[in-house]
């Protein structure tokens, strides 16, 4: 594990090219490539280097609010409010921060694969397992991208200077493209690591990966296909205990395959203060909207307009328990501290210094261990791909052929029924159809991911943003601080528009469309 955390620093890092698109930063100069690669340590270290970029948590960790599911107040360190309310431009920094981080990513796998042939005293089996862990980070970073940007360039060795400047490469071929690269290292990746290697791509993260890709693309067959692939390894359960996947006390746990991994002193983030409230230190920058609440279902298995046993008096009674499990509603307790924002003297009240602006917070990635300074006091992983994924990828994509039987509502049931959670199974009775089991597994996606970059995909893929990202935004209902003019009515935290024919894609980023035009043009309507 302690491999993964560390940052190494190869030598000759820096780009030796003077243009200095990120797509085409070079990771190392040819003098340093002469010395490199010439033992198993440099190429492990190479490769342990295209890791790091998965824990870009001062990005990654704002994408929820870019959804119907959260609200940030701040433009710093991520300026996601303006993608969120429809209120972006080409210049805004969460395109060129997400691009940039994306094509190093890129980059650096690109060496590895340019170069690791180099090194002789590699096994032939280290050096097949190498590979097939760098073809999988490259893989992800292209999700990614596509999933955000559409079409985008398709780099696969590093290019010659002369080579800089290149057209993107639509969609679909990319998605081929990665799913072959997905085929490929699920031949030569281990189902399961040895304690000093946990934390590396694994056969069955290739495999979860690869079902993500087809399902976003409406490859349903395939995506079906992959995600029992990853079931029938009978590797990966559901974990007893939601909390402890985010909050860093269950980092091996067996439902996740896939986590940008940190580590105490040696490698922290700031996540805490990201989402944590003032009781804790935080900044309440990422934080539920009331769409979010109101997703949950009562302990009936019926949403609370059809739930006899949903009361407006009390309304996060009788409720899914991943409700209190991943937001504070008044009165949760976080790390042994009651949070009622209710309470108008206390830290986590509306207007308070820090304090949440919709009067929800979330406990779902709260660390369990917060200490150091506002930039280095987490070390909890952040998770990329669970088992509870693959399960509701399988299940959507039969529904989507309208293959139904037992398995579909099978896969979803295990999810539901969490130990923990268990809420009511999904029967062929309560949803007999193609139409009825649609809503459940969407409705199941939402409760299950939020903050864990799934919405924002889904809400494209299916259509519906035009819907959700459109009009107010809520929070809480304010029946008790009678000072504030929102005095029984539910807080009001913005505005918010969606233009169906631009914001379906994010823009290629200004910084990159300025030194190569051959990326033009740009997304419709950017």
């Amino acid at each position: 594990m302690k491999k993964l955390a560390i940052i190494f620093t190869i030598a000759g890092l820096a780009a030796v090219s003077a243009c200095k698109k990120t797509l085409d930063e070079q990771p190392q100069s040819q003098v340093s490539q002469d010395a490199y690669w010439t033992t198993e340590a440099d190429a492990i270290n190479a490769v342990n280097n295209c890791y790091r970029r998965l824990g870009d948590v001062d990005n990654r960790i704002f994408l929820s609010c870019a959804t119907d599911d959260s609200y940030s107040w701040s433009d710093w360190p991520s300026d996601v409010r303006l993608v969120g309310n429809g209120s972006a431009s080409i210049s805004t920094g969460m395109f060129s921060n997400f691009w940039n981080n994306l094509y190093k990513m890129i980059a650096s796998c690109n060496d590895v694969l340019d170069n690791i042939d180099r090194d002789k005293a590699l096994s032939d089996s280290l050096n097949r397992r190498l590979k097939a862990e760098t073809r999988f980070i490259r893989a992800y970073a292209y999700q990614q991208l596509t999933g955000l940007f559409g079409d985008v360039i398709l780099r696969t060795t590093t290019p010659p200077i002369k080579d800089f400047n290149a057209s993107r490469t639509p969609r679909a071929e990319v998605a081929a493209f990665v799913a072959a690269e997905l085929d490929s290292a699920a031949k030569y990746l281990p189902v399961t690591y040895d304690a000093n290697n946990i934390g590396r791509a694994t056969r069955g993260a290739a495999l979860g990966l690869k079902a993500r890709v087809m399902l976003y693309e409406g490859k349903y067959a395939e995506a079906a296909a992959a995600a029992k692939e990853v079931m029938d390894l009978h590797t990966y359960v559901i974990d007893n205990d939601y909390v402890s996947l985010f909050n860093g006390t269950n980092k091996n746990s067996l439902e996740i395959l896939l986590s940008a991994r940190f580590v105490k002193t040696t490698l922290p983030n700031a996540m805490a203060t990201w989402v944590g409230g003032p009781s804790i230190g935080g900044w309440s920058q990422v934080v539920p909207v009331q769409s979010l609440v109101d997703a949950y279902e009562c302990t009936d298995g019926k949403t609370i307009d059809k739930s006899q046993l949903y009361d407006p008096a009390h309304p996060y009674d009788n409720r899914d328990p991943r409700l209190k499990l991943t937001v504070v509603v008044p009165g949760v307790v976080v790390n042994g501290i009651t949070i009622d924002v209710t309470n108008t003297k206390g830290l986590d009240a509306l207007s308070k210094n820090n304090a949440s602006l919709t009067g929800f917070y979330y406990k779902k990635y709260v660390p369990a261990d917060i200490q150091g300074n506002w930039d280095s006091n987490s070390y909890n992983d952040l998770v990329l791909l669970r088992y509870a994924e693959v399960l509701l990828t399988y299940a959507e994509a039969k529904i989507e052929q309208n293959q139904i039987d037992a398995s579909v509502y099978d896969a979803i049931n295990q999810v539901r029924q969490r130990p923990g959670v268990m809420m009511k199974a999904l029967t062929a009775v309560d949803y007999p159809n193609q139409t009825s089991l649609r809503d459940a597994v969407r409705r199941e996606r939402r409760v299950e991911f939020p903050m864990e970059d799934n919405r924002l995909f889904d809400i494209r893929r299916w259509k519906i943003a035009e819907t959700v990202l459109t009009g107010p935004v809520y929070g809480i209902l304010n029946n008790y601080d009678q000072s504030r003019q929102d005095y029984n009515k539910h807080v009001l935290v913005e505005q918010r528009s969606f233009n169906a024919g631009r914001d379906y894609l994010w823009p290629v980023p200004q910084s990159e469309t300025s030194i190569n035009p051959n990326s033009l043009p740009n997304n419709s309507g950017w």
